[in-house]
């Protein structure tokens, strides 16, 4: 495992410290699951803009 050094400001850092408390955790871990959020996302195929708004391309099956 590899450490790493962040800069945050002293208002990101309360709200560090206060959703970590909020969520049992530390800020590490905190942001360590934020960290993997990303990356997962990150990894994942994005769906465009535009068919977010349009919904399913596939019509619902019909039941005959």
């Amino acid at each position: 495992m590899t450490r790493i050094a962040i800069t945050l400001d002293d208002e990101e850092l309360r709200g560090l410290a206060r959703m970590a408390q909020e969520a049992g955790m530390t800020e590490e871990e905190l942001l360590r699951e934020a960290v993997d959020q990303l990356l997962l996302s990150w990894r994942s195929p994005a769906i465009p803009r535009f068919a977010r708004r349009l919904g399913p391309l596939v019509p619902p099956a019909t039941h005959h």
